[in-house]
């Protein structure tokens, strides 16, 4: 890779690291942008950051806030991302 490449890509990753820190408005962006990130297969870059973020969604599912909007595809990502990353997420919980 010469160096402005290697530049590019730093400052993409520096991008994505801010988006996975910055407040969102609803989890669900949040919970799409991680699941993104898993699928491109890169998610060692992030790692604090994606469990950071991981961490507060599942507070805030487990107080029940901004759920009931959710679609079912949101819901499935959430519990999916919950349950790979060892958080103790219930069938049950919607």
């Amino acid at each position: 890779m010469d160096a402005g490449t290697q530049h590019e890509y730093e400052e993409l990753k520096q991008e994505l690291r801010r988006i996975l820190v910055a407040n969102m408005d609803k989890s669900s962006q949040k919970l799409h942008t991680i699941d993104v990130v898993q699928r491109l297969g890169v998610p060692y870059h992030f790692e604090k950051e994606i469990e950071e973020a991981l961490e507060i969604i599942y507070h805030h599912h487990c107080n029940h806030i901004e759920i009931d909007g959710d679609d079912l595809y949101t819901t499935a990502v959430r519990f999916r991302l919950l349950r790979e990353h060892g958080f103790d997420v219930h069938c049950g919980m919607s």
